[in-house]
């Protein structure tokens, strides 16, 4: 976008309606806290490139003290409506803090996955950062594999991990106990309702199945909340893709007892949103971060299935021009925040992100901060900003 280098230049102050998000704390109304966003890195240029474009659907988590940013797609050669490829990353980016959240890249060598991927799911671990499914140009993958940061040799190492029992795509995923828990996603065969877990302390056993989820859903938001008498998990949002390729965008949230094994709807979210990011506060209010409330994505949908069934080429054409350009004029996705009291069952508004927000990313919980690596901001466009949110005394 053309103001992203003058917003890159500022920095914003949010005033926060969440008191004690990462901390925990009590605040009186008066001393309210604000939430100061900034953007604290920009994705190292690769091979040839100039700029790096950004990443849409990367792996994203920390480990020993470091952002890892793995794989990802983007259209380094052009949008798609111009002819460009999506093409799959195996880049693997490395953001190290030196001193007083001060961030450098490590770019002694070239990290990289064993093969590109996109579109999965990432827990983080002290393991290390779990990566599950995703797809590339082959398809939807079952691959499971565990990404360790050895900071005294500044190297990565993978370990491999009991496969999905199917490949699976824009899944959802979570880590409680030492267990993976995995939600919907994707594949050739439609969307699934499936709800999987894997006990990392008893790997041999692969992945069980657990009660299927109340729909199937795929690009949702996957929360867990752990407290001294509840295990819960929650299921926010996301769509589902139908057999007309129309899809059905979701504003329900369920939840789901790890005590009780069953499935309950909660509040819904004020709209319906798919593709967002969320963290859980240390007071066990989940936040929701962004994501897109498909007015533009149903309206390219609807163009994309009337060109399929379009005989008359002069009209196709007509339709095809429609379509690309109101993925040229792409509003960008919201950058609203919202929070959700566990204990009351509300939803209510918590401010908004001053950056152009991304979907197809992952929010991550780095000390006292919130940090949102790259992601989608409009149809086909990156960015290659890494932002972070933190909060302060006002």
């Amino acid at each position: 976008m053309h103001y992203q280098d003058e917003m890159i230049q500022k920095r914003h102050y949010l005033t926060f309606l969440l008191a004690g998000l990462l901390t925990g704390t009590s605040i009186p109304a008066q001393k309210t806290k604000t939430l100061k966003w900034s953007v604290v890195a920009t994705l190292p240029k690769v091979d040839s490139l100039v700029v790096n474009p950004g990443v849409a659907g990367a792996f994203s988590g920390v480990h020993n003290n470091v952002l890892i940013i793995a794989g990802g797609a983007n259209f380094p050669a052009g949008m798609p409506w111009e002819g460009g490829k999506k093409m799959y990353q195996d880049q693997v980016y490395i953001l190290n803090e030196i001193a007083g959240e001060k961030f450098e890249w490590f770019n002694e060598e070239k990290y990289t996955l064993k093969e590109p991927v996109a579109y999965g799911a990432t827990v983080s671990s002290p393991e290390g950062i779990i990566c599950i499914g995703g797809e590339n140009d082959k398809g939807a993958s079952a691959n499971v594999f565990l990404i360790r940061w050895d900071k005294a040799n500044k190297v990565l190492v993978t370990d491999d991990l009991p496969s999905l029992p199917y490949p699976l795509t824009n899944l959802s995923a979570v880590i409680n106990d030492n267990k993976i828990f995995v939600a919907g996603g994707e594949n050739i065969n439609g969307v699934s309702d499936k709800f999987l877990f894997l006990d990392l302390k008893d790997r041999a056993s692969g992945w069980k199945q657990l009660p299927s989820l109340p729909q199937p859903v795929s690009h949702a938001v996957m929360l867990v909340k752990s407290g001294k008498n509840t295990k819960t998990i929650y299921i926010i949002g996301g769509r589902r893709k139908t057999e007309t390729g129309i899809s059905e965008l979701y504003k329900n949230v369920y939840e789901f007892d790890l005590r009780k094994n069953e499935w309950q709807q909660k509040g819904s979210l004020p709209f319906v949103l798919s593709a967002a990011t969320g963290i859980v506060s240390q007071k066990n209010d989940l936040i929701i971060l962004g994501g897109d409330k498909g007015e533009t994505f149903h309206k390219v949908e609807l163009l994309i299935a009337a060109i399929g069934s379009e005989t008359n080429e002069a009209k196709k054409q007509e339709l095809i021009l429609q379509k690309n350009k109101i993925q040229v004029s792409h509003p960008g996705f919201s950058n609203e925040i919202l929070c959700y009291n566990t204990a009351n069952d509300k939803w209510s508004p918590a401010g908004v992100i001053p950056f152009p927000a991304a979907v197809t990313t992952t929010a991550v919980k780095w000390k006292n901060r919130i940090i949102i690596p790259s992601g989608e901001i409009k149809a086909g466009v990156r960015t290659a900003q890494v932002l972070m949110g933190k909060m302060l005394k006002k």
